[in-house]
């Protein structure tokens, strides 16, 4: 159709008044899909291409870090086969995962972080961390936790699959540097592993020896009054016949009191061990509690499952918290048996207490008795019996803190290294490949959601479906983009009636289909009286008025055209040059013949090349052409010229702009809606279809114009081929020298 505004004009094929099957759902789904794809198609590609850009930049604008690795194995404590008190059934060397994660938490620790740090003066080195105004203090808490914090942040140590290997990753911007820290963490883990076990051993070992010194005391003195009461009393010709059953309950009360004492002292010391050991002795020195073991190895066993989950899912997810929860409940629970196995311990050796406490008072009760009534003899028995049974709680105290001072240091867990941290030679950040394959996916998925969010706001009325869809009426025609000299009257009569074949063509079809929707919109006779508007300036709707009445005055009817915009009137000029009088268009039209100052015969002019098509112009503008138009003299002129013509065309205002065309709308049998395509919003058009069906107007439908058919949304109705369709045809003879 044309645009009054510029060269370029643009008309559409035929009519689409037939509903046409569109197919399943899912293939309508499919056919949107392409179509958006075709669309919108560009907007994801250079979005991916924009997103792939900023990865390559990334990875050039990035600093490359360096990640080292090391690889150790711990196993359980080596000197599992002492304790203080043999504990059949409890196992050691191997190490369950609650274990292991224990001593990757205390790798982690900050206690190590800092004395790694102060160990390679990290504080002082440009590549671990940025140097300020001032140097680094690890006496100063601010700046010990930013180190600190730094070195944690570099640092990645995890468990590897179902093993008791243990990784270490260390990731800086020096290579040699990752490797140094990967190194002495290790070495620092070490000696701390083996300086906190020996501690907690040797706690013990020096309580044992406290009391291994009491023992000695006790036995010297027993010793001297034994040889006291020898030198006193002499051994030889001492005759005890008659003291033997006295002398023998004697001694046996002393043999009970020393495997009373002997008991309290280990229950002390087991008491004692389990206040002060690491968890490792505590297991083995408590009492053997088979359902505590079986919950530490289910609570293992759920520590390892929440890091694998927590590693995946991340800690938000519900099946990680319902298993956290899990995990809080079992702590809760081994915390309390623990606490029993204490208190147990605690009432064993109040026990254990309180029966030597009744042997010696029984013992010195029996003894001072022998003193008042036995001889020399017996007493010198007596302290004999003493010395005795301080010599083998000594003798056997001081093997068990033999043995103690031998495993002291052995108490360790042992670390055994698997790799030392190698210098990397190639950086681990930045991912490059992993980068590009990021950028390009998040820049096309943003391109896909750009695409959606500016699909789901354009409101353009564009396809056959929208238009049905969205105002309920047909589609009246598709009228293509076409160029100015191609659809002027004169030119498309010419080509119309030589029969000649060319672009113009597709003009001429998009306007027969129009034609015959218009014929056949109604039952019966066709509409006489059409009117022609738009929803707004611009859309083609004059050159459409011109060029319909010519291919209706083609089929041989009479046809008559008015110019019934008395704002702007267009008609005029569009036809100059055409053998019409224009320069009286301004004189004598549509407005002289309304108010009286012209009659019909003087207004209408005759197309000269056709001479079944008439024109009226507007005519001068009056003040108040809705007045006008809505008048008696309008309504009259009408019924008057319906005998005259076969059909009559009315070009009018756009809808939204004055009310004119609403006035005419009643007075007219049909009406049919101009839409420039691309510009065809839908909200403009409802209201415009809004106020011509409330005036009583019988609108017929839309018809598009200046439609792209290379557009994804005609492409599959038209395909790429129709314009080489109705483009010039070469003969035979041409066709072949062109093949020659």
């Amino acid at each position: 159709m044309i645009n009054s505004k510029s060269s370029t004009t643009e008309i559409e094929p035929g009519p689409q008044r037939f509903s046409p099957d569109h197919g399943t759902s899912e293939d309508v789904s499919m056919q949107h899909l392409v179509q958006l794809v075709k669309k919108r198609g560009w907007t994801v590609l250079i979005a991916g291409a924009i997103g792939l850009a900023l990865a390559v930049a990334a990875n050039f604008v990035m600093t490359r870090m360096y990640t080292a690795k090391a690889k150790i194995e711990v196993s359980g404590d080596i000197s599992s086969e002492f304790r203080l008190e043999q504990i059949t059934g409890v196992g050691g060397g191997d190490m369950d995962a609650q274990k292991i994660d224990t001593e990757i938490e205390k790798m982690r620790s900050r206690t190590l972080a800092l004395d790694t740090i102060r160990s390679l003066h990290l504080d002082k080195d440009a590549d671990f961390i940025k140097p300020k105004d001032r140097p680094w203090d690890l006496s100063n808490p601010g700046d010990r936790a930013t180190l600190i914090n730094v070195f944690l942040s570099d640092l990645k140590i995890s468990r590897l699959l179902q093993t008791s290997l243990i990784e270490i990753y260390v990731t800086t911007k020096r290579r040699d540097l990752s490797a140094l820290i990967a190194n002495a963490l290790v070495d620092k883990y070490i000696e701390y592993s083996f300086k906190q076990s020996y501690g907690s051993t040797q706690k013990i070992s020096n309580w044992l020896n406290g009391q291994l010194d009491n023992l000695k005391s006790n036995l010297q003195s027993s010793q001297e009054h034994m040889v006291d009461l020898e030198k006193e009393v002499g051994i030889v010709g001492i005759g005890t016949q008659e003291q033997s059953v006295a002398v023998s309950h004697l001694s046996e009360l002393n043999r009970v009191l020393v495997d009373a004492q002997a008991d309290r002292m280990l229950k002390e010391s087991a008491y004692r061990a389990l206040l002060a050991s690491t968890p490792g002795v505590v297991d083995a020195l408590s009492p053997l509690d088979v359902t505590l073991q079986v919950s530490k190895e289910n609570l293992a066993q759920l520590r390892s499952q929440y890091a694998a989950m927590t590693q995946t899912y991340g800690p938000a997810y519900q099946g990680v918290q319902a298993l956290k929860g899990q995990i809080e409940t079992l702590q809760t629970e081994i915390n309390k048996s623990e606490a029993a196995q204490v208190a147990r311990a605690q009432a064993a050796l109040n026990a254990a207490q309180t029966n030597e406490g009744q042997l010696r008072a029984t013992l010195s009760q029996e003894e001072q008795n022998a003193y008042k009534d036995s001889s020399k003899v017996i007493q010198f028995e007596l302290a004999r019996e003493q010395y005795q049974a301080d010599r083998l709680l000594y003798d056997g105290i001081q093997e068990r803190l033999q043995e103690a001072g031998i495993l002291a240091g052995l108490h360790s867990t042992s670390v055994h290294v698997v790799e030392d941290a190698d210098t990397p030679t190639f950086p681990s950040e930045p991912h490059i490949l992993l980068n590009i394959a990021g950028g390009l996916g998040v820049g096309l998925f943003l391109g896909a959601v750009l695409a959606l969010i500016l699909e789901a706001m354009d409101t353009n009325l564009r396809t056959i479906e929208d238009v049905e869809t969205s105002l309920n009426l047909p589609l009246l025609a598709v009228l293509p983009k076409v160029e100015g000299p191609e659809i002027l009257a004169s030119n498309f009569i010419k080509h119309a009636m030589s029969g000649e074949s060319g672009s113009w063509s597709k003009i001429g079809e998009a306007l027969r289909g129009m034609r015959t929707s218009i014929l056949l919109s109604t039952a019966g006779a066709p509409p006489q009286v059409l009117m022609i508007s738009s929803t707004r300036p611009a859309e083609g709707k004059t050159s459409i008025a011109i060029l319909e009445a010519i291919i209706f005055a083609l089929n041989g009817a009479k046809v008559l055209l008015i110019d019934a915009d008395l704002r702007r009137p267009a008609v005029h000029l569009r036809v100059k040059g055409e053998y019409i009088d224009t320069s009286s268009s301004r004189n004598v039209g549509l407005s002289s013949v309304l108010s009286g100052k012209a009659t019909l015969a003087e207004a209408v002019q005759v197309w000269p090349d056709l001479p079944n098509l008439h024109l009226l112009l507007a005519g001068p503008l009056p003040p108040l052409p809705s007045e006008l138009l809505g008048s008696k003299q309008m309504e009259n002129l009408i019924a008057d010229l319906r005998s005259q013509y076969d059909f009559i065309f009315i070009d009018t205002p756009p809808v939204l702009t004055v009310t004119d065309a609403s006035v005419l709308g009643r007075l007219v049998d049909a009406a049919v809606l101009i839409v420039r395509y691309g510009e065809a919003r839908r909200q403009v058009i409802s209201r415009s279809v809004e106020l011509l069906q409330r005036s009583g107007t019988n609108l017929l439908g839309v018809a598009l114009n200046m439609v792209d058919f290379g557009a994804p949304e005609y492409s599959e109705y038209y395909g790429r081929q129709y314009y080489n369709y109705y483009g010039p045809r070469e003969s035979e003879g041409e066709k072949k020298a062109t093949r020659e």
